[in-house]
């Protein structure tokens, strides 16, 4: 988004000769929203900068750099506990759930398989 908006003010600021219809129609046949395009501009003639400023808020708990050791401790690793994760990562278990989650992760209950004797394993039909 901020992207846009860097090309959209760089076009106003360079040509004054150019219509907003114009620098519209150019950015609509690229697949950009026509309302979007009239909102940038608008921002852009109210003299706001192209990027946002940073807004206040909740920190996250989280860090960024947790997070790929948390991608690490994750991903091929079937059953590995939410709950273990948090307490190794000093977090709530929804925390390493929504993490997961944003990451793209899924997370799978370890299964129980039997424990078969040498004698069963034999037993057992082959597909």
């Amino acid at each position: 988004m901020t992207d846009l908006r860097k090309r959209v003010y760089s076009m106003l600021g360079q040509n004054t000769n150019l219509k907003n219809n114009d620098i519209v129609k150019h950015f609509v046949q690229e697949g950009f929203k026509r309302r979007t395009l009239y909102n940038i501009i608008k921002r852009y003639e109210m003299g706001l900068p192209a990027e946002d400023l940073p807004r206040s808020g909740r920190p996250t708990s989280f860090k960024r750099k947790n997070l790929k050791r948390l991608q690490n401790a994750a991903i091929n690793r079937i059953g590995v506990s939410q709950r273990k994760l948090g307490r190794k990562f000093g977090v709530a278990q929804s925390t390493i759930h929504y993490n997961l989650k944003k990451l793209g992760l899924k997370h799978y209950k370890r299964q129980k398989a039997p424990k078969y004797s040498e004698n069963q394993v034999e037993q057992i039909p082959k597909k």
